[in-house]
């Protein structure tokens, strides 16, 4: 009898604000029809059904990145295993040791200081007597053991100082052994001298030639150089080095002897040919 009653005065008393929402909230859960409390009980009370004329659902799988793999073709007896193309080796050109090699080229030296004086009087200074070579020079090299060549050189050079020269030029033949590189070489030789024409010469502030220089005929020389290969089995070579050699006696009248060993140089630029590769 109470339900009916409430059900009653709630269409009256739904517009007063706050009264309907109590009354509301104060009816007892699942006595109207298809109230949210009865959809709960029976959801919770009531088992789901399975309809086993369903297809089957597929599980997820488990993995998360599928591996696809490529069939490949069985190697052949002899062939290399695939991999990346091999790197051009024709950017850089062998290392070869080439059995002779022809080279020759302009030279400057040796060189040897003339007698110096200075007169306070006069405020002056006066060098006789002195030499600078210039010339040229032709060389061979046979090569003994890999990096190890033995080589002879025949040099001749006239003397372009411009105080009063002695002697008018020297030639020169050596015979050494040297290391020779792609890129640099180093050696050592012995050296035949032989200087030509006249050794007189005026002495500072003499008149006259009544001097003489008179030069020995043995000289040793160590030198490095520097190779640029270039095409048709050619290279360019700048070398130089320590002379040691030869001895030297000047003569001055009225003055002692001075006897002295020549420490000079030999600078040469070269373009060699391996003649037998």
């Amino acid at each position: 009898m109470v339900p009916a009653l409430v059900l009653l005065v709630l269409p009256i008393l739904g517009p007063i604000p706050g009264l309907g929402a109590g009354l509301a909230h104060a009816q007892p859960p699942g006595d109207e029809e298809g109230t949210p409390g009865d959809a709960t009980e029976e959801t919770a009370t009531t088992p789901p059904t399975v309809d086993e004329t369903a297809a089957p659902v597929d599980e997820p799988s488990t993995e998360t990145t599928a591996t696809v793999t490529t069939p490949t073709a069985p190697l052949t007896p002899g062939e290399p295993p695939p991999g990346p193309p091999p790197e051009d080796e024709d950017d850089r050109p062998p290392r070869t040791y080439p059995r002779l090699v022809l080279a020759g080229g302009p030279v400057v030296g040796p060189h040897a200081f003339g007698n110096e004086e200075c007169d306070a009087e006069e405020a002056r200074c006066e060098t006789k007597g002195s030499f600078l070579g210039l010339g040229g020079q032709l060389e061979l090299r046979g090569r003994l053991w890999r990096l190890l060549y033995l080589h002879a050189r025949g040099v001749i050079v006239g003397n372009v100082s411009p105080n009063d020269r002695v002697h008018r030029g020297v030639g020169m033949v050596g015979v050494g052994l040297g290391l020779y590189g792609r890129r640099a070489f180093g050696r050592g030789e012995y050296l035949y001298v032989g200087p030509f024409g006249d050794n007189h010469f005026e002495p500072p502030f003499y008149e006259g030639e009544v001097a003489v220089d008179e030069w020995g005929h043995h000289a040793g020389l160590l030198s490095v150089g520097f190779r640029q290969p270039l095409p048709a089995r050619l290279a360019v070579e700048l070398w130089g080095g320590l002379m040691i050699g030869p001895r030297s006696v000047r003569r001055v009248p009225q003055i002692e002897p001075d006897e002295r060993v020549l420490s000079t140089f030999l600078i040469g630029l070269n373009l060699s040919w391996d003649a037998w590769p």
